[in-house]
């Protein structure tokens, strides 16, 4: 199932527990509010695609193409990182950037996300931590 959202993101569901998100444009500033607002309508459009996460579900942030990434934008990766986990659900980053990458390790997201460098290698650890 791929569906594309505000034309901000795709979000495909692989598998059942797996959900894939994708940027599909390279500059969401204008999508984000300086001060991070919760209602940004980057945030709504992830949001939008994660309301029926089910319990123990994986999420996938593919940011391959993205070529900003301001600190609202680390921001509302937060508030999706706290919904996820909500939900007993796991949440992997990944397609950054070497810059962007750098960036986003310096805000500590090294700690707080699972950071790869790209979707294949993101489903291939769902699918080994699953058989584990």
């Amino acid at each position: 199932m791929l569906n594309t959202t505000e034309s901000i993101l795709t979000h495909e569901q692989p598998s059942p527990s797996v959900h894939v998100l994708r940027f599909i444009r390279p500059d969401l500033r204008r999508e984000l509010d300086p001060i991070a607002d919760d209602d940004t309508p980057l945030c709504r459009a992830l949001m939008s695609c994660l309301e029926d996460l089910g319990e123990g579900q994986h999420v996938v942030l593919n940011f391959a193409i993205i070529e900003r990434f301001p600190t609202s934008f680390f921001q509302v990766l937060l508030r999706v990182r706290q919904f996820v986990r909500g939900r007993q659900g796991q949440i992997y980053l990944c397609g950054f950037r070497p810059e962007i990458r750098n960036a986003v390790e310096l805000m500590g997201g090294a700690r707080l996300f699972t950071l790869l460098n790209d979707e294949a290698q993101a489903l291939d650890l769902i699918r080994r931590e699953a058989g584990a």
